[in-house]
């Protein structure tokens, strides 16, 4: 007998939200950031005076309450105006209709008067004051997840206005190849996690997911960077680091178990590839997670 035969349901959230990076800054007038490319989002609010930031070779002149999003792998450098204080923080999702809508549809600047940047700015002003009361602990944490969300809503409601030009059909093909690699990765550490072992080890997972949507090689590789301006094995990689430290935080899980449920031939190319995205090995990464009370955020 089906128990919930009749029953109505939510959907499923599956996804690793991450926010880092988080400072407040007041800098001399001769302060330079040079050409930079982040592989997660980046918000930069002029708290006070001015700044001046490069994107896609067109300039953006931020005042009070202005704010610039900064989509992954984008080239740009900013300079600070005359006495400037400014906010910023990095984050990241794992959800590919999020990202691409957050990538396609959002614009780079808006100023404190327009309707995106009157709302968001009460909540970065609260993510920023956060950064003067100290003390850190798990209600910060859960105030910064809340905010972060809330945020993110606005970008997402935003984003949905936009009158996109962009081609559908190949933004369509990017979604469905991230969303088919974020499946089968969940899969097959579920699998490694229940069986011991991968079903199908050989199986290349970026050609798979191509292989779905029924495109080319070329053209998915092509089409998918355009949109997430990165390739698909970037993306996967990047998918695998964050399933990575869900794991770790895990005791009943070995590195070991880790890095072979994550589909890595041995446990040297996970800890370089791991080391190569977060700075820190696995284990160091690990070790560091018993000191985050003390002021580390990660969501």
């Amino acid at each position: 007998m089906d128990f919930l035969k009749n029953a109505k349901r939510l959907p499923v959230i599956d996804w690793n939200l991450t926010f880092f990076g988080a400072h407040e800054q007041t800098v001399p007038n001769n302060w330079k950031v040079p050409v930079e490319k982040h592989y997660a989002f980046e918000c930069i609010y002029v708290i006070s005076g001015l700044e001046q930031v490069e994107i896609q070779h067109h300039v953006y002149h931020l005042k009070k309450g202005d704010f610039i999003l900064i989509p992954p792998e984008f080239l740009h450098k900013a300079a600070a105006g005359n006495q400037l204080t400014y906010f910023c923080f990095h984050f990241d999702i794992d959800d590919p209709n999020l990202k691409v809508k957050l990538i396609q549809g959002i614009t780079y600047y808006h100023s404190a008067h327009s309707t995106l940047g009157s709302n968001i700015s009460p909540h970065l002003n609260k993510l920023d004051n956060l950064i003067h009361e100290g003390g850190f602990d798990f209600n910060t944490k859960m105030i910064i997840q809340i905010e972060l969300s809330k945020i993110l809503q606005l970008f997402y409601n935003s984003a949905t206005k936009v009158d996109n030009h962009t081609s559908s059909t190949a933004v369509e093909y990017s979604r469905m190849i991230a969303e088919y690699l974020k499946n089968s990765l969940t899969n097959q550490v579920l699998s490694y996690t229940k069986n011991g072992y991968i079903s199908d080890a050989k199986r290349k997972m970026v050609e798979s997911a191509i292989e779905q949507v029924g495109i080319s090689n070329g053209y998915g590789f092509r089409v998918f960077k355009r949109t997430y301006g990165i390739s698909p094995q970037k993306y996967l990689s990047k998918l695998k680091i964050n399933e990575a430290k869900k794991l770790l935080v895990k005791p009943q899980y070995s590195i070991n178990d880790i890095s072979n449920s994550l589909g890595y031939t041995n446990l040297a190319n996970f800890s370089r590839q791991f080391k190569r995205w977060c700075n820190l090995s696995p284990n160091q990464w690990k070790k560091s997670i018993h000191k985050s009370k003390r002021g580390n955020v990660r969501i």
